[in-house]
């Protein structure tokens, strides 16, 4: 087995293990895009998508349980036999877009702002996170990237696009971009969805068929006939997105999509955008920025972190702070700042500062968060939290570079 029939077949099991069945269902619709399946199998797969949407809005019965478990496993057994052969994909290590020290100025109103030049490589498969503090440039460079503003230094090209860099037409009908403002449409959700895919060339049956996938796969097949006053901001994204993917994009563009979405929507909306870059037979590449620091550098391949519009750090989220002088450490909980500063007045080289709402505690690389837990505790002090951020750039937050 390859990696990705390897983590298909893990993940499927797990769901039908613990009974995880938005997890199943989710990738047993995945599964039917990266292989040739039989007509019967892929009905199976919509039977337990469907089912499980009405366990979802409430309608439980152990029943459908039990057979959303018994067609999983019989799906999972003629995928581990063979029976399904792999989409021939077109993932390369080519990048689909190359930047080369953009910039960008505006000289007007009160509050002047330079994006300083800024070098970035953006690759099928991988998810790049823009994070930093409001009115620093975030939006700048993905509107920048997405062809929405012009640039006054530097270049960007497509490479994997196979398009001149500056016929943005042809680009635009590769690049997806979501911006935090949806802009409000008319009509239906599906009435949307099919222009939508029409302008893109999905035309008859293949439209009819595509839409209900996207509906089905996002969990929106209950608000096809809605308008825009009658659904949530929440869901207003999840529809921006299933007009995205309708087309498969190479290139998705996200500036701040979880601000109008609760924790639960959150963990749901980025688990599906890490599971989109690991298909192998629509590859793509996806960047979005974001408040929400530790849910994006869970699931980012490489961070781009700005200040003031000068990049901070721009590489791989795992190499951040790799060879680094000290350990920093998040905490919050019952206590205040000559409390919790009490606590080391005997060891050496540990720091404590303020952070507003939490306190950051430096110290050296060889003391780790078990310890940290351990002196705490001895001395009653009450947690709600405690986080290693030594490889996050959330110290860079509170700090002068």
């Amino acid at each position: 087995m390859n990696l990705l029939r390897d983590k298909f077949v893990q993940e499927i099991e797990s769901g039908v293990l613990y009974g995880d069945h938005s997890l199943l269902s989710r990738r047993l619709m995945d599964l039917s895009e990266e292989f040739e399946l039989d007509e019967e199998s892929k009905n199976k797969i919509f039977d337990i998508r469907k089912n499980y949407l009405t366990i979802e809005l409430g309608e439980q019965s152990e029943k459908t349980k039990s057979d959303i478990n018994h067609h999983a496993n019989e799906i999972l057994n003629q995928f581990k036999s063979g029976s399904f052969t792999q989409k021939q994909g077109h993932r390369t290590e080519e990048a689909i877009l190359n930047a080369e020290s953009i910039s960008k100025q505006f000289t007007q109103g009160r509050n002047p702002f330079y994006l300083q030049p800024i070098d970035l490589t953006l690759k099928s498969g991988e998810i790049t996170g823009v994070v930093g503090e409001n009115g620093n440039g975030k939006t700048t460079l993905l509107r920048i990237l997405a062809g929405e503003l012009s640039t006054d230094s530097g270049k960007i090209d497509f490479p994997k696009l196979n398009v001149n860099a500056n016929d943005w037409y042809a680009i635009k009908n590769k690049i997806a971009f979501i911006p935090q403002r949806i802009p409000k449409w008319q009509g239906t959700l599906l009435d949307n969805l099919r222009f939508f895919a029409t302008i893109h060339n999905i035309k008859g049956k293949a439209n009819d068929e595509r839409i209900d996938y996207i509906l089905y796969r996002l969990g929106l097949d209950k608000y096809r006939d809605l308008k825009w006053s009658e659904i949530s901001s929440g869901y207003r994204l999840r529809f921006e997105l299933a007009k995205m993917l309708l087309w498969k994009p190479e290139l998705l563009i996200l500036d701040e999509p979880l601000s109008n979405l609760d924790i639960n929507a959150q963990q749901l909306f980025l688990q599906d955008l890490k599971f989109f870059t690991l298909s192998e037979a629509h590859p793509m590449s996806i960047i979005l920025s974001s408040q929400n620091l530790h849910e994006i550098e869970k699931i980012a391949d490489n961070i781009i972190f700005i200040r003031q519009g000068v990049t901070i750090y721009n590489g791989p989220q795992k190499l951040f702070a790799l060879e680094r002088s000290h350990n920093s450490f998040e905490i919050s909980g019952n206590f205040n700042l000559e409390q919790l500063t009490a606590c080391f007045k005997d060891l050496p080289n540990i720091n404590v500062e303020n952070a507003g709402t939490s306190y950051i505690i430096s110290t050296g690389t060889d003391i780790t968060i078990y310890f940290l837990t351990e002196i705490l505790h001895k001395n009653k002090i009450e947690l709600n939290y405690i986080r290693n951020i030594s490889q996050s750039t959330r110290k860079l937050f509170h700090k002068d570079i």
